[in-house]
């Protein structure tokens, strides 16, 4: 037997989706059961990229010293590798945030319509990917206070993407701090929690489960957003 179709919120613009992200979040997914986000990703993709090439010239510290970490966990390569790589990186930065980001939030989808049927919510995957689409836009504050901060800070103390965080990540030493804790209390911030409660919320909303039912749903999606950052680092050992 097939789930109920759920009813769509009364219509609305856009733009009211945008501010509700932020402010009304429950009334925009209740609104949004419909599953129709493309619109939404297009403005998420557009805006990260306006902010990544505004933002660029004052992350580059934290891009280096990243890629220099990187770097040095494979003590395999040559300067001239690493030199290549580092240009490699730089040339295609800019296609992997038009690129990269669209398919993230595609596969974040996936995994926030597989991880709601398993705590009971009734959402197929437009629905999945309407509440990741949404949940990411807390990103975009994420992208302007990391520069804020970047610009605001000594180059020499730019060491990690930690640094510039809002969570406890920005109290670990990349360097001593073990990759498996790092990888989870690096997600120990204020826009990671944001971005989970806003699918705890899309769950209840569009799934018509309980707090409770969502909260879990929210916190497996949790773990599991560890797992590349987690991945990537026991890889460069």
């Amino acid at each position: 037997m097939s789930d109920p179709t759920p009813v769509p919120g009364k219509p609305a613009a856009l733009w009211e989706d945008l501010v509700d992200v932020f402010v009304a979040p429950a009334e925009l997914f209740r609104r949004r059961v419909d599953g129709k986000f493309g619109l939404a990703l297009l403005v998420l993709v557009v805006l990260t990229a306006v902010l990544f090439f505004a933002t660029r010239d004052v992350m580059q510290p934290i891009f280096d010293a990243e890629f220099t970490r990187g770097m040095a966990a494979n003590p395999n390569l040559t300067a001239e590798q690493a030199e290549a790589a580092r240009k490699f990186t730089t040339t295609f930065a800019p296609v992997m945030v038009l690129i990269g980001l669209p398919v993230g939030v595609l596969v974040l989808g996936i995994v926030v319509w597989i991880v709601g049927r398993i705590v009971g919510a009734r959402i197929g995957y437009m629905q999945g990917a309407t509440i990741a689409t949404f949940a990411m836009f807390p990103r975009l504050v994420e992208s302007v206070a990391g520069a804020v901060q970047a610009f605001l800070m000594d180059e020499s103390a730019l060491t990690s993407r930690f640094v510039v965080s809002l969570g406890l990540g920005r109290f670990l030493d990349p360097q001593s701090t073990g990759a498996v804790l790092l990888a989870f209390l690096g997600r120990v911030d204020v826009f990671t929690i944001w971005v989970t409660v806003l699918i705890a919320v899309g769950l209840k909303q569009m799934g018509r489960i309980t707090t409770a039912q969502a909260a879990a749903g929210a916190a497996v999606i949790w773990v599991l957003g560890a797992f590349p950052t987690l991945l990537g680092a026991l890889q460069a050992k």
